[in-house]
């Protein structure tokens, strides 16, 4: 049937919204509709404003609420039913700023200098947090505050992880250009201060506003990236991120032990270039569409008083669980203060979020919508495993085997190469059959598996077997990644404007914010289980032995802070040491079994749904092709 029969069949009455379903079209097929917009309770004519969500308008008849009075022929009934069955089209949820979700899709030049540029800035913050690591000492040394070391590192990560979710609303307020150019600005502002630094006090400053600037970079990388390609092209870009996580835990202690040997001060230099390269790659390449409203009404889609309630509480209990039972007891006032404080502070801002809160943090449909939380918990866990166990493998070929920084990073390739292989496997797959869910479920097996065999290591363990037994868990690291994302992408409500970026990031927060709990519960397991069983071990051999007398000239935490000292020991001594150690990294390897299996059981109840085909996805020109229609 042409189009001008069918023109000709149909009154201008029977020109429906194409994303309606027959039924709805037949249902709202009468000449006087108008549209009553629940937001602003106004009545519109103009069958243009109807919206692709039946659900967000309601249409009645001002003369008459009784049944339309025109009639379909069956022809033209069936014609319809054919025309919108066969054009649905996977429309995925506004951004939220006035903008469409297809407005934003990149391709060409002007998608590689932006994808460069997210890459680039990735990699600038993945890198950071593993290269400081091998300063660690030197700089402690440096400046005579060894017991002030903890905080190069925590002071990175707590802005990272608590700030997160909150740039979420920023990016839809402002636009996800602007706060990726500030993130990169404040972190490149952050690496010059601790570069110059001449105090442990101000290192650790710029260390704190690394974090906050390297937040937004790695919130918003995540959403840019999700927003430039449709829906059926994101595993393959996705596939690049986890590509930069798994190098850059590698290649961080390698370039640090390399620059080291210039000075400290090039672990913070480098990222200046970098920095700037992908600021100026970012500022010619991606032009995304403005977000609309003057800057008081981008101000108001922010929740003050929930970011300031989620970052403080957050901040507290990460610094009681930070500083609990190493610095200070964990019955001590300060401990308990931080937690009680701290925990108020997120309870308070549960309930102002999820009921009072006009432009929530965190979306409700995000926590009640069992498939997209889920799909959240999965890579949660998954990622969780991952850092832990990273951390402290690392500290395993460096204490047991007196492995140099760039000698533990060579004998970690065999996770990462892993990782990046399965990764790039999983987007293939992806892309090829559309579903997500098989990967997510064989990585949610092979997590507890690969974990597992790490169990199996110990102080004699040859090269063969350390590096069969990272590849198992690589395998499920790599097949994680992109599935998790996706599957939450696609459950989520589409209804919802700025649903795809407030998911996107939530993922990202948790992630963050459950690898830094599993670091912390890793060094608070090896550091107080490794002291407990030298002490006992210490207690159980003879005083007038040898052996006892080589090892009483240190404390046990001695051998936990300082493990080079373990090296000049005489040999049975050494061995003796070494084996608790041991003892204490299997309890680390343990909690990482524990997060994998509940990866696993959380994988088994993802989302079913498939990627849409390039078909089926709405891009810019559809709309062009159904105006001239």
């Amino acid at each position: 049937i042409t189009m001008g029969q069918r023109m000709l069949s149909l009154s201008p009455s029977h020109i429906t919204n194409p994303w309606k379903t027959p039924e709805q079209t037949a249902s709202s097929s009468h000449g006087h509709d108008e549209v009553i917009s629940p937001e602003t309770n106004t009545y519109s004519p103009d069958f243009s404003n109807y919206t692709r969500n039946s659900s967000s308008y309601r249409h009645v008849d001002k003369k008459s609420a009784s049944p339309p009075t025109t009639t379909f022929d069956n022809q033209t009934l069936q014609e319809n039913n054919y025309d919108n069955t066969n054009n649905q089209q996977y429309v995925e949820a506004d951004a939220g700023d006035g903008t469409k979700a297809h407005e934003q899709y990149l391709t060409g030049f002007p998608l590689f200098l932006t994808i460069s540029s997210c890459i680039i800035s990735l990699f600038l913050v993945a890198l950071d947090q593993t290269i400081v690591s091998t300063i660690l000492t030197t700089v402690g040394n440096k400046f005579n505050a060894f017991e002030k070391i903890g905080w190069l590192t925590s002071g990175f990560m707590l802005p990272m992880a608590c700030l997160v979710p909150s740039y979420g609303n920023i990016s839809i307020a402002f636009g996800r250009k602007w706060t990726l150019v500030a993130g990169i600005i404040i972190f490149e502002i952050g690496s010059l201060i601790s570069a110059i630094s001449n105090s442990m006090s101000l290192l650790i400053g710029g260390r704190v506003i690394q974090g906050i600037g390297g937040g937004s970079i790695q919130a918003i990388v995540m959403v840019i990236l999700t927003e430039v390609v449709p829906m059926n092209r994101r595993s393959l870009v996705f596939a690049l991120i986890s590509v930069v996580y798994s190098t850059s835990s590698v290649l961080g202690p390698i370039i640090g032990g390399a620059l080291e040997k210039i000075t400290w001060r090039w672990c913070f230099y480098i990222n200046l270039p970098l920095g700037g390269a992908a600021l100026v790659i970012l500022m010619l390449g991606f032009h995304p569409p403005k977000p609309q409203g003057n800057v008081r009404e981008k101000l108001l889609k922010i929740d003050f008083i929930g970011f300031v309630l989620l970052t403080s509480g957050l901040v507290l209990v990460l610094l009681a669980l930070t500083f609990g039972g190493v610095n200070y007891p964990w019955n001590s006032g300060s401990i308990i203060a931080l937690f009680t404080v701290g925990g108020g502070m997120l309870l308070l801002f549960v309930i102002w979020n999820f009921k009072y809160s006009a432009n929530p943090i965190i979306l409700t449909e995000l926590i009640v919508d069992w498939r997209v939380l889920l799909a959240c918990l999965s890579g949660m866990f998954n990622f969780a495993f991952f850092i832990s166990n990273l951390t402290y493998l690392a500290v395993y070929f460096q204490v047991i085997f007196n492995a140099s920084s760039l000698q533990s990073g060579i004998d970690l390739l065999p996770m990462v190469i892993s990782v990046t292989l399965a990764s790039l496997a999983n987007s293939f797959f992806i892309d090829f059959t559309k579903n997500v869910k098989i990967t997510m479920l064989v990585s949610g097996v092979l997590s507890p598996l690969g974990c597992g065999l790490f169990l199996l290591l110990d102080e004699d363990s040859s090269i063969g077997i350390r590096i069969g037994l990272l590849i198992i868990s690589g395998v499920s690291i790599g097949l994680q990644f992109q599935s998790s994302l996706l599957s939450a992408q696609l459950a989520v409500s589409k209804d919802i404007p700025g649903a795809t970026i407030l998911v996107t990031v939530f993922l990202d927060f948790v992630k963050n914010f459950a690898s830094t709990i599993s670091v912390t519960l890793a060094q608070l397991l090896y550091q107080t289980t490794g002291q407990k069983y030298i002490t006992d071990m210490m207690g159980n051999l003879p005083e007038d032995s040898q052996d006892y007398k080589d090892l009483n000239k240190y404390t046990a935490a001695k051998f936990i802070s300082n493990p080079e000292i373990v090296q000049d020991l005489p040999d049975l001594a050494k061995s003796l040491v070494l084996s608790q150690l041991m003892k204490a990294l299997k309890n680390v390897f343990y909690l990482g079994l524990g997060l994998a299996i509940l990866c696993f059981i959380t994988s088994l109840f993802t989302t079913n749904k498939k990627i849409p085909k390039n078909v089926e996805i709405k891009k810019n020109d559809d709309e062009e092709s159904n105006k001239n229609e």
